[in-house]
């Protein structure tokens, strides 16, 4: 069994069941210790999003398959945190959707009398105004006939 070295010769594998002698340095492809692999690693892991249909997906697989939970999980490279945080999402949307709630029926209630309300004070000031109006037009016609009662 042959491969090659660091420097691109031929040399043989190494037996990995016998011990090293002492002092003697293995030869690897990759990096020694403290050594960086790459120059350009990213410093900060990049956050993984998965859209709408990817969660509704696979709560709709696992929903269907209970015993090959951790299956699925593994296959997708998901953590189980994920699966309850989606369900909550997923709830969370359904409930949204329910026109029944009790605190959109108050703010629904609240609307509507606010509405009347601003209706009714309108119907009064024209009230009100009508009523200044008769009163000023019954002063004129006093002041009026008293005028003909003087002249006659």
């Amino acid at each position: 069994m042959s491969t090659l070295t660091l420097d691109g010769t031929p040399g043989l594998a190494e037996d990995r069941s016998v011990p090293a002698a002492a002092g003697a340095r293995r030869e690897s492809g990759g990096p020694g210790v403290g050594r960086a692999a790459d120059p350009e690693v990213v410093p900060v892991a990049k956050r993984r999003r998965h859209s709408a249909k990817y969660k509704l997906r696979i709560l709709a697989e696992i929903d269907s398959s209970p015993g090959k939970t951790g299956i699925i999980l593994r296959r997708e490279g998901l953590y189980s945190s994920y699966l309850s945080k989606w369900r909550e999402w997923r709830d969370g949307m359904s409930a949204e959707k329910k026109p029944t709630s009790t605190n959109k029926q108050m703010h629904n209630e609240m609307a509507k009398l606010k509405r009347e309300n601003a209706r009714l004070k309108l119907q009064l000031q024209k009230a009100e105004g009508i009523i200044d109006l008769q009163k000023k037009a019954s002063e004129l016609l006093k002041l009026m006939s008293r005028n003909e009662s003087a002249d006659s």
